[in-house]
């Protein structure tokens, strides 16, 4: 009782399962409330494990654009609903504008680089995608390094690790098996208040004792954040380099870190200027700088601090504009 009303702790569960390739996906055909001080929102998930209201064919129509996401949280649109999320705004805007176009979100809370390169290579390319679009946040450079499914080698190579990251999984699957439980992580602030909490914690222990070592890095030393950047970049890379081998075009729009209603950091800077060229990586820092507004929110402050719906509709116009700067859909132009 305390919890629920002098310190309300945010009603955030996820349902995610086993992909057959060994990476999280959402659970097909869940459907549950996200409740927040600021916010309700019922996730719906497509029995394809995306969170859409329709279902989508492998083969794409004729003269459309299909645009792929891989994301996480913020690209799933939590706290905010479907018509409001940054999937649904960039399809509805970019088809007012004359783009025809089908924009496909298969963005899993939690996802790192890792698990996105995973299920892009194995589900993502069924899709026939013109453009792939990764996310990207701070967060990632820790997520990759903790799920252990890539590393770089004595030889500066990427290679595959481990064949699969799957934490927690088959214990929320059983679990998941019984009412209470469901009932548990929907409504009880306290469960959602020590499971944060364990979270968090286990998170940071993992992401610690999984930092390289010599045989893996090589022989020089180098500073400790060093590795995590080498490692994003080659996923990044490798990506990219699938991605246009499928005659699709590839990049990676961040999202950057909230400070205070009108103060946001990007993290891009960690990376060199032409490898940012080369991954055509974006932000939208100097546009959420520029509408920033003491009495607005861009990020809900009392959930888990995802983008409001106002924080979307910012994100999508920066998007189209740079979209239509790559040319990367002249040639889906409707002509009037």
């Amino acid at each position: 009782m305390f919890v629920r009303v002098f310190n309300p702790t945010p009603l955030m569960p996820r349902y995610v399962t086993a992909a057959p390739y060994g990476v999280r996906m959402n659970v097909p055909n869940a459907q549950y409330w996200q409740t927040t001080p600021e916010t309700q929102v019922q996730i719906r998930i497509n029995a394809q494990g995306m969170r859409s209201d329709k279902e989508y064919p492998f083969k794409k129509a004729e003269k459309e654009c299909r645009i792929l996401l891989y994301g996480d949280s913020f690209f799933m649109g939590y706290e905010v609903d479907l018509k409001d999320s940054f999937t649904y705004l960039l399809e509805q805007k970019l088809n007012a504008e004359g783009y025809p176009c089908e924009v496909i979100n298969l963005a899993v809370s939690g996802f790192g680089t890792a698990e996105m390169l995973i299920a892009l290579q194995n589900e993502g390319l069924k899709y026939q995608p013109d453009v792939v679009i990764f996310q990207w946040h701070s967060t990632d450079l820790t997520d990759n390094v903790r799920s252990m499914l890539f590393k770089i080698n004595a030889e500066n190579q990427l290679v595959r690790f481990k064949a699969n990251y799957l934490p927690a999984i088959k214990i929320r699957d059983w679990l998941s098996q019984f009412t209470v439980y469901r009932w548990l992580i929907e409504n009880s602030q306290l469960y959602s208040a020590i499971r944060e909490a364990a979270a968090k914690r286990i998170k940071a222990i993992l992401a610690s004792i999984r930092q390289p070592n010599k045989a893996i890095t090589g022989k020089v030393k180098k500073r400790k954040n060093v590795y995590p950047r080498r490692l994003s970049v080659s996923l990044l890379q490798e990506a990219k380099r699938i991605s246009n081998g499928n005659n699709a075009q590839f990049g990676a729009l961040e999202i950057p870190d909230r400070i205070s209603r009108t103060k946001f950091v990007s993290h891009l800077s960690k990376f060199e200027p032409e490898v940012r060229k080369q991954l055509n990586m974006f932000t939208p820092i100097s546009n959420f700088v520029e509408a920033a507004n003491p009495e607005v929110k861009i990020y809900f402050e009392k959930g888990h601090s995802h983008l409001t719906p106002y924080g979307n509709s910012l994100l999508t116009e920066y998007f189209i504009s740079e979209l239509k700067a790559t040319n990367w859909l002249k040639d889906f132009r409707i002509k009037k």
